[in-house]
C-alpha cells in the first residue's frame, strides 16, 4: 500500500522526514492534496461526520464512503478517539491506560489496521491512501513526537501485513 503524507507546512514536512516517515512506500508531498491519485484519505473525524455522518468510535477506525461527488477520494478513513472516562467530577478524561499512548500514534496505528482489514475483506481495496496532516490536526513543525509515533506504527504495518 502507498501512503500520501500531505501538508501545506514545509517545517511540518521537515520534522516528518527527521521522523523518517519516508520510507518505501511514502511519500511526503508539500500540498494541500495527494499529487497521484488515491482511493482514501486519513481525516479526522471532525471533517469527516459533518461531510457524511457518522459518529466517533474508540474502539476501531471507520471507512466512510465519500457520497459527495467532489474532489476528494471514495472513502474517508477517521481514526479512532482514545477512550474516555467521566471522572468523580463528571468531567470526561482519557482512560488511565491510554494515557501514555500518543494519540498520533494510536490514530495510525488503528487507521491503518482497519485499511488492512478492509482490504482483507472487500473487493474495492485501498491501495494508495493520503495522510492529510493538517485534517488530522498534526499539522505543528515542533509536533515531533507524533511524527515519530506516526513512524513507529507505519514500521509494524510494513512488518506485519500481507
Amino acid at each position: 500500500m502507498q501512503i500520501v503524507i500531505t501538508s501545506r507546512k514545509a517545517a511540518t514536512l521537515d520534522t516528518w522526514r527527521r521522523a523518517r516517515v519516508d520510507a518505501p512506500g511514502v511519500i511526503i508531498h508539500l500540498g494541500p492534496r495527494s499529487p497521484v491519485p488515491v482511493d482514501a484519505m486519513v481525516v479526522s473525524g471532525v471533517h469527516a461526520f459533518p461531510r457524511l455522518g457518522g459518529r466517533p468510535r474508540w474502539d476501531r477506525a471507520q471507512i466512510i464512503e465519500n457520497t459527495h461527488e467532489d474532489d476528494w477520494p471514495k472513502y474517508l478513513v477517521v481514526p479512532p478517539t482514545r477512550p474516555m472516562v467521566l471522572g468523580e467530577d463528571r468531567v470526561a478524561r482519557i482512560h488511565p491506560d491510554y494515557r501514555r499512548i500518543s494519540p498520533a500514534g494510536y490514530a495510525a496505528s488503528r487507521a491503518l489496521a482497519e485499511i488492512v482489514r478492509w482490504n482483507a475483506s472487500q473487493d474495492d481495496t485501498i491501495s494508495a491512501a493520503e495522510v492529510n496532516l493538517p485534517l488530522l490536526g498534526f499539522d505543528n513543525p515542533a509536533d515531533a513526537a507524533s511524527a515519530r509515533a506516526f513512524h513507529e506504527a507505519l514500521g509494524e504495518l510494513l512488518t506485519t501485513a500481507p
